[in-house]
């Protein structure tokens, strides 16, 4: 019986590495369109730049947000709530005090299969806060879709750590 539990398991895992199989060239491109798009929207952020931060995002039923803090958590699911959601945290993005303001990303592992992707990375966000040193750490994880070329986010895990 294990025997034939381990032969499907292998036969899975063997199926699923040679489906999802690209050649490095690829992989490497598609990293690093990803990495683009990942800054992109995170600079249209910073700018307030609401059509364009909109831009990167899939806009379907399935799209999602989920924040973790602490204890508490919210999920957001539809691109009419997302979109809304985008609308209200940009435009009251008060940036009254704020000085120095640096994020970095440590991209740590990223996964492509076909027009499929998920990435995971730190974000660190520092700045000064009238005068006071502030830090802001977090784990993000997003999955990605390559829709006619370009990779959009289809769904975006944030956890502050």
């Amino acid at each position: 019986m294990r025997n034939i539990a381990y032969f499907m398991f292998s036969a899975l895992v063997l199926v699923f590495s040679l489906s999802s199989c690209k050649s490095k060239t690829d992989t490497v491109s598609d990293e690093e369109a990803i990495k683009a798009v990942i800054n992109a929207e995170t600079q249209a952020w910073i700018d307030k730049d609401i059509d364009k931060q909109k831009s990167y995002f899939i806009h379907d039923a399935y799209q999602t947000r989920v924040n973790i803090q602490d204890s508490v958590y919210f999920i957001t699911t539809g691109w009419d709530k997302r979109s809304t959601e985008i609308d209200t945290v940009t435009k009251y993005v008060d940036w009254v005090g704020v000085d120095q303001f640096k994020i970095q990303k440590e991209f740590l592992v990223t996964k492509i299969m076909d027009n499929t992707a998920w990435t995971i990375f730190r974000e660190t966000q520092t700045m000064t806060y009238y005068g006071s040193p502030a830090t802001s750490v977090s784990l993000i994880y997003l999955v990605l879709e390559k829709i006619k070329g370009e990779w959009k986010i289809s769904c975006f895990v944030k956890s502050f750590i």
